[in-house]
């Protein structure tokens, strides 16, 4: 009787035995593989695991922009922008405000904004993005005035566009100093803009510290290419 007790208490044994190891074998199947901690996560609580990174997608690449002068430009380019010119009387003393329009021509952009690959210089035609992204540009301006100062004002100059919001697309800014003749004599002047609408509007105000009659300009800008 012992014996055949000895001999059912050994066969349970293995059975259960056996069912354990079963049990584990199935639960290491089951459990995925951790991957190893990296080397900057040691001693630093849970494991960080490695990212793995999606290879770029070959189908996209990039081109220059096809710009050229077109009917369209042409007719942006004769479109002019008003202003008001605030200054004292040349005879007489008192301040008196003065209408004109401007006209704008740049011959020159570097920008700083497009993409690395893309090249940054613009010749006449400039897409608005390339201007309003930040750049530096050599621009002329030209000026027709009537009132009280009735003449052209001729204005070659230099000026840089910073972009505020959406790379310029939204808001950007500009700083500049041009340089004119009045009566034979050079005058200095400097300006400050504001632009809007992918630079399609814009302010601007002008001043001229050393020259009274046209000592402040504000003229509301359109312009596009």
């Amino acid at each position: 009787m012992r014996r055949r007790s000895r001999q059912a208490s050994c066969a349970r044994y293995v059975a259960l035995t056996s069912m354990a190891s079963c049990a584990l074998a199935d639960a290491a199947h089951a459990t995925p593989s951790v991957p190893p901690a990296t080397a900057g996560a040691v001693g630093q609580g849970e494991p960080t695991h490695a990212r793995v990174l999606v290879p770029p997608d070959a189908r996209f690449s990039f081109s220059e922009p096809h710009v050229y002068p077109s009917f369209a430009w042409a007719a942006l380019q004769l479109l002019p922008s008003p202003e008001v010119v605030v200054g004292r009387r040349e005879s007489g003393g008192g301040t008196d405000a003065t209408f004109g329009l401007r006209w704008q021509l740049t011959p020159m952009v570097w920008s700083w904004g497009t993409h690395r690959r893309i090249s940054p210089w613009r010749w006449f035609v400039v897409d608005p993005l390339a201007r309003h992204s930040g750049s530096l540009e050599l621009e002329g301006t030209f000026e027709l005035l009537f009132g009280q100062i009735d003449r052209w004002i001729v204005r070659p100059g230099v000026r840089a566009y910073l972009p505020v919001a959406q790379r310029g697309e939204y808001l950007s800014v500009s700083f500049g100093t041009s340089a004119y003749t009045y009566d034979d004599k050079l005058r200095v002047a400097y300006d400050i803009g504001a632009y809007v609408l992918y630079g399609l509007l814009g302010v601007q105000i002008t001043v001229a510290p050393e020259h009274g009659p046209m000592s402040t300009i504000g003229t509301i800008r359109i312009r596009y290419f």
